[in-house]
């Protein structure tokens, strides 16, 4: 590719050449005045003029009369076979890569036709072979840029692969002016660089933004929320509990709950659900006879007579089934 040269190619390299460049599938494309290396800054298409395959490179040694690298039978299309006829294109340009030390020509990218090649000393292009290089030491004009470098540069900014080619290239570069068409209104007076820097302007005010009037008094850490929700479980847990065992506990003083097992049962109830514990409680009839109960469930029963006393269950029994308590008494007693 164009460098400071000068770069070197003999047989042996053109061997190493041939060998690299036959590995691909794909024609190399022959353009115009190199069009493929400016389409990302003109805007214009890569119109092909030719194509070449890549199997067809062969060297010729001197006493030939062109000595050097050739494309035998490339494909011109129509259109450029007339400019060749008419003699209206004469040249042709490779852009090939290079070892920066050595000169040696590495591997032809793609080809230009062209008037002004920068390859003196080269034979007029046919539809029969077009000669790539001429003579076995080339010494090129001085060029103006490194495109090598600059091609490097480039697969840098657009986070590229190695051996991305100009075409990928250049896509990457059509969105980049995408990018500036749709954040501008004036394209052509603004750069990548103006769009990135209004855009990191944008996202540091919105920064400031999102940090003014934030009242941190009104926000904790996550952590602190969290600890605060479990003690906060805990208590109300054994708030729960002390309710229910207080409503068990009124409710086994006035006979709305007699027995071990319904107690058992409206704990269990209340534990679950302490507002149907209470609804139940509320609903229930208190028994009048077990208000004031002697501690022990015992009631003394005298109606003129002297007998033992009863417990609350059976006390509460003869109330609901309005059984006389003596009657139950003896026929307890039987």
């Amino acid at each position: 590719m164009r460098g400071k040269g000068p770069w070197l190619l003999d047989a042996d390299s053109a061997q190493r050449l041939i060998g690299v460049v036959s590995q691909r599938k794909n024609d190399i494309v022959v353009d115009y005045e190199h069009q493929s290396l400016l389409t990302a800054q003109n805007g214009q298409p890569v119109i092909a003029a030719a194509w070449i395959n890549p199997q067809s490179l062969e060297w010729r040694e001197p006493p030939a009369a062109y000595p050097g690298l050739f494309a035998t039978s490339p494909k011109f299309t129509a259109a450029a076979s007339a400019h060749i006829a008419a003699d209206e294109i004469r040249y042709v340009s490779p852009v090939f890569s290079y070892d920066a030390k050595t000169g040696e020509v590495l591997d032809i990218l793609n080809v230009a036709l062209t008037n002004n090649p920068a390859i003196d000393g080269m034979q007029a292009v046919t539809v029969a072979a077009t000669s790539l290089f001429a003579s076995v030491s080339t010494h090129l004009q001085e060029p103006t840029m490194e495109i090598e470098e600059l091609l490097e540069q480039l697969r840098w900014l657009f986070n590229l692969p190695t051996l991305a080619t100009i075409e990928q290239i250049a896509a990457e570069l059509d969105k980049a002016k995408a990018l500036i068409n749709s954040n501008t209104a004036d394209a052509a007076a603004t750069s990548l660089i103006d769009v990135l820097s209004a855009k990191n302007a944008e996202i540091a005010a919105l920064s400031v933004q999102a940090g003014q009037g934030v009242d941190l008094t009104k926000f904790a850490p996550i952590e602190v929320v969290d600890e605060l929700r479990t003690q906060l479980a805990a208590l109300s847990v054994g708030t729960v509990e002390d309710k229910v065992a207080q409503l068990i506990e009124a409710g086994k003083k006035d006979g709305r709950i007699i027995g071990a097992k319904a107690e058992a049962w409206l704990t269990d109830m209340g534990k679950k659900a302490i507002a149907a514990l209470s609804a139940y409680l509320d609903a229930a009839q208190p028994i009048a006879a077990l208000t004031g109960m002697q501690t022990g469930g015992q009631i003394n029963i005298d109606d003129g007579n002297e007998h033992s006393g009863l417990t609350a269950e059976e006390l509460a029994v003869c109330s609901a089934l309005n059984v006389d308590v003596n009657e139950f008494k003896k026929t307890k007693a039987a």
